[in-house]
């Protein structure tokens, strides 16, 4: 059976590394474990979202040389892909990762836990290019 916004919650919100927050149609879950990186989860007909956002596009100084980094070494980030998303009418790169709609609940915290940690990975090799 796939997952609603509100069975997500419940069996997100026993874990005790999560603060979690439902917002409209997401649920917005602050990782204590990983210096309170905030992670956004949507869902869609098809598809779980899990994102976050990494760093502002203008403040890499050579943006061509840091994408073309990115799309030669993608597999460096485990389960992750990354993107560029427009939040509150600022360009952001962004790492997330897609489920089914019916993953189990280990599967998930799995995927949240694996982008947490590709986040993190990523934002020190941003500081190669800011």
């Amino acid at each position: 059976m796939p997952w609603s916004i509100a069975s997500l919650y419940d069996a997100l919100v026993i874990n005790p590394n999560y603060c979690i927050v439902q917002f409209d149609s997401a649920l917005i879950i602050r990782l204590k474990d990983y210096g309170d990186l905030q992670l956004i989860l949507t869902l869609t007909q098809k598809q779980m979202l899990i994102e976050t956002s990494i760093c502002p596009v203008n403040v890499i100084a050579r943006p061509s040389e840091f994408n073309l980094f990115l799309l030669r070494h993608q597999k460096i980030l485990p389960l992750s892909t990354v993107g560029i998303a427009s939040i509150n009418k600022q360009e952001f790169y962004i790492a997330f990762g897609a489920l089914a709609t019916h993953s189990s609940i280990e599967n998930i915290n799995m995927e949240i836990d694996t982008l947490a940690e590709n986040a993190l990975e990523l934002a020190e090799l941003i500081e190669e290019f800011i």
